[in-house]
């Protein structure tokens, strides 16, 4: 689809109103194509124009945006502390050595001394809510720790998208700006020649001083427009460089096309309002970011729940004082999930002198059981367990509005898409009447038919007719986009899935 100059647009868009739904999807589509960019874009002086394609512009802006950077930077933390969970699991090494030296003088003028030394090796492991179920209570660090991750992985989408959007909308302004640009030169040429003819007719006695100022007077607001499309085409640049993460001062040659040959058919009843609501429901971070905060309130009601109920722990220990000494223990906590063991290796030697050897332990076993349970708290475990029922419910109803909220927006973003449709369409209408209207108010006034005043006028209409083309046209295009932000499948490849 290349972009459609004021003349050539008009036959174009009255097609049916599936293929336009059609044509906002695969516009959607399009955003996530990646082409080769050049690297000299960024070391490149601001002289120099560069051909920059809208897919170049969403690869830019997805590498470079500082928004996109620090959710980056985001998603690398959070999976750091992932790792961190996972390593805090595993078994641990330790490796202690240790040594000594003792003088004792005693009042009988008899001195004794004593040295010795130790190397111990102690092999651990925790294992924080490994029980399965039914035994398991809530959210284990390292599920935790998943969720978390997979958070910022949404967050990061969701960023991804406003930024996509932010990049189609500088990118269409630049283009818009760039036709409106064109528009109102062929309104200045347009004004001048009229001026001129005016002053022609002014010298004959057929036109009046009226008519010369009216002529003078269009022709400075064109050049006025002319000055102000111009800025606006710099700033319009600029917010795109910026959105990029490039130097404001960075100049484009924009490409006009805005699809991606090759996209599957879509069905025309996938786009009633049921269909893409649905869509939206399926794709939206949103909602899938409700669903995680439920997840994780559910687990605290069921830990809260658990918190009322006896205490079980298990435990076992076992020791040898021979040299080199072995002790092992292990437990395993039946309320909270929790399970871990230990086992230590000491070869410390020493020269004092030591009991009978016949009197010390050759091994020593233990195990038992720890059961703990809550007579009287003031009331605090039950609130606690309200608290946490009341927040479940809240984050049931706060998933409920979400859902409004996401089918709001797609039925505001579809309403938005036919509106600048019919507008567009109107606008394209308007062109042609006003071409018309100034084709024989033209020919009236060069064959001495008519008046200046009429020229002028219908040269001003035009003029505004086809600028009101440019404007309907682009919101067109944003409109599609926001529809495929609304549905969550902007920047998303192959969401039919």
């Amino acid at each position: 689809m290349r972009r459609p100059r004021i003349a050539s647009k008009s036959h174009g868009m009255r097609k049916s109103q599936a293929r336009i739904f059609i044509k906002a999807l695969a516009f959607s589509c399009a955003l996530i194509l990646v082409l080769p960019w050049q690297s000299a874009l960024e070391a490149s002086s601001c002289a120099k124009l560069h051909e920059l394609t809208l897919a170049d512009a969403l690869e830019l802006a997805v590498l470079q945006n500082p928004e996109i950077v620090a959710g980056n930077q985001a998603l690398e933390l959070s999976a750091s502390k992932l790792r961190e969970s996972y390593g805090m699991t595993k078994p641990k090494i330790t490796l202690q050595g240790s040594g000594y030296g003792t003088s004792t003088s005693l009042s009988t003028g008899v001195s004794t001394s004593s040295c010795g030394s130790s190397v111990k090796v102690t092999i651990s492991q925790s294992l924080p809510g490994a029980l399965p179920e039914p035994f398991s209570v809530g959210l284990s660090s390292v599920e935790l720790a998943a969720i978390n991750l997979y958070e910022t992985e949404l967050d990061l989408a969701k960023t991804k998208q406003k930024v996509l959007l932010d990049t189609i909308t500088a990118y269409l302004n630049v283009l818009k700006s760039e036709q409106l640009k064109d528009s109102n030169d062929s309104a200045y040429e347009k004004a001048a020649r009229l001026l001129d003819e005016v002053e022609s007719k002014l010298a004959l006695g057929v036109a009046t001083q009226l008519d010369l100022l009216k002529a003078q007077n269009q022709l400075d607001q064109v050049t006025f427009s002319r000055q102000k499309t111009d800025d606006d085409l710099r700033g319009a640049m600029r917010s795109l460089a910026l959105i990029l993460g490039l130097p404001p001062e960075t100049r484009f040659q924009l490409s006009d096309a805005l699809d991606v040959p090759g996209l599957s058919q879509i069905e025309e009843d996938e786009y009633s309002l049921e269909g893409l609501t649905a869509i939206a429901l399926d794709n939206r971070v949103e909602i899938k970011q409700a669903d995680l905060s439920y997840q994780k309130v559910k687990a605290s009601l069921e830990t809260t729940r658990r918190s009322l109920k006896p205490s079980v722990n298990l435990f076992a220990s076992y020791s040898r004082p021979e040299n080199p000494s072995v002790s092992a223990s292990a437990s395993l906590n039946l309320a909270s999930g929790d399970a871990g063991w230990k086992v230590s290796l000491d070869s410390g030697q020493s020269t004092e002198s030591a009991p009978d050897k016949g009197f010390m332990p050759k091994s020593t076993s233990t195990m038992g059981i720890d059961i703990s349970f809550a007579l009287w708290d003031g009331g605090t475990a039950d609130e606690k367990l309200k608290q946490a029922e009341i927040n479940l419910k809240m984050q049931e109803a706060a998933i409920e509005r979400q859902r409004q909220a996401i089918a709001e927006d797609v039925y505001v973003a579809l309403t938005g898409l036919k509106q600048t449709l019919t507008r567009l369409r109107l606008a394209e209408q308007a062109v042609l009447e006003a071409e018309e209207l100034f084709g024989i108010t033209e020919a009236r006034f060069e064959a001495g038919a008519g008046v200046a005043a009429e020229v002028l006028d219908a040269a001003q209409s035009l003029a505004d007719s086809r600028s009101g083309v440019v404007e309907a046209l682009f919101d067109y295009y944003l409109a599609q986009a926001r529809l495929a932000k609304a549905m969550g499948i902007l920047g998303i490849r192959g969401w039919k899935g």
